[in-house]
This record gives structure tokens, sequence and C-alpha cells, in this order.
């Protein structure tokens, strides 16, 4: 899922790019979602895509756990800061669900986000549904 806000008058027609930016940083920490690995080492993989691109740190977790709820207490998959606590130092497991969620802001454009779900398999995390990879503007 995405949700985008932009200039009215299409400004550098820049969406798109700006989406691929926060595409390609969700599946580099996609990539690091594996059996073994810890929350905060895929927000790490996530968080340097996505700056290598040229955008900026985003301000929140890369993602969380889903469970019965969505904030279940489960492994966050966030940066080392304080506010995470020890959330982020869990082991990820197969069979483990994720919601991975990465924007970017743009000034002057606004913020563009994806969200989507993902299991982790033994090799990997796989979506849990055709990724969105097309901007839609409403």
């Amino acid at each position: 899922m995405v949700f985008a806000a932009s200039r009215r008058d299409g400004g550098a027609g820049t969406g798109a790019a700006r989406l691929g930016g926060g595409a390609r940083g969700a599946r580099g920490g996609r990539a690091a979602l594996k059996p073994g690995a810890k929350g905060w080492e895929a927000d790490a993989a996530a968080r340097a895509t996505l700056v290598a691109a040229g955008y900026p740190e985003y301000l929140h977790a890369f993602g969380h756990h889903v469970g019965r709820t969505a904030h279940d207490g489960a492994t966050v998959l966030g940066p080392q800061w304080e506010r995470y606590g020890e959330s982020i130092n869990g082991v990820i497991q197969e069979g483990n669900v994720f919601a991975i969620e990465l924007g970017v802001s743009v000034p002057g454009y606004g913020y563009i986000g994806c969200e989507e779900n993902v299991v982790v398999t033994g090799s990997g995390a796989d979506y849990l549904s055709t990724p969105q990879e097309a901007l839609w503007l409403v």
C-alpha cells in the first residue's frame, strides 16, 4: 500500500522516482529479513539503502511483527535507538510475519510511503501479496 501527497502542478514529475527510492529501501531491508537476524539488522539495511539512494533518513522503525494485534510486543525492525529498548534485539524466525513500512518525505511534494506484509521463510522473506510498484494518484 502506498500513500502519497503531491503538489498539484506535478513538480518535477518525480513521484514515481521517490516511490522507487522508498521501494529500494524496503527491498534492502527485506533482503536482510532472514532467520537468525536481529530486528535492528533489517532496519539498518533498509536505512542504508534509502540513504545511499540520496533520501533523508526516516525517523521511525522499518517495520514490526504482525500478530494478534499490529504492535503486539514482538520483534521490532527498528534502529538502535533508546525508545525501542530491547524489542529490536529479537531474533527473526522462519514463519514470522512483518509489516515493512518505509517512506520518503520530500519538502514541497509531501510524503510517499510503502507498507507491505511479508512472511519470513528459510531463505528470506516473501511478500504476502503483490507489492505495489506504481504510484497511484488520487
